[in-house]
């Protein structure tokens, strides 16, 4: 297994509106697939007319991290998003932790790029 890990910088002061935009359907509808639906605990992320994965919630803190494990990977397989407050200034942060398998490990890297810059982009934070 690989882990993939980093750390975006928010330009937000406000837990609760980052929250919303990571932790919340409508929020990462946003910006991580162009939707995102919910069925008894299984979430089904659409991007475009037909790519779609499904996803369960394993584990989350409200205000705090969202974790999903996708159907289609191995069972020991994440995906982790972490709202960070630095103790010294103050400022947010998302921490996009994802463990992988080796051989995806680079283009998850590349992935997560593209959708915490869509991130910025499209919610301003």
């Amino acid at each position: 297994m690989e882990i993939v890990h980093f750390d975006v910088p928010l330009n937000s002061n406000s837990r609760d509106t980052i929250w919303n935009v990571v932790g919340t359907i409508e929020g990462m509808s946003a910006w991580l697939a162009d939707s995102i639906t919910e069925e008894e605990g299984i979430y089904t992320f659409t991007w475009g007319k037909h790519e779609t994965r499904k996803a369960e919630l394993i584990s989350r803190r409200l205000k705090h991290y969202v974790r999903f494990h996708w159907l289609d990977d191995d069972p020991k397989t994440y995906f982790e998003l972490r709202i960070n407050q630095s103790e010294l200034t103050h400022n947010y942060s998302l921490e996009v932790t994802e463990l992988s398998t080796e051989e995806d490990a680079e283009g998850l890297q590349q992935l997560w790029e593209a959708y915490t810059d869509k991130l910025h982009r499209t919610t301003g934070i």
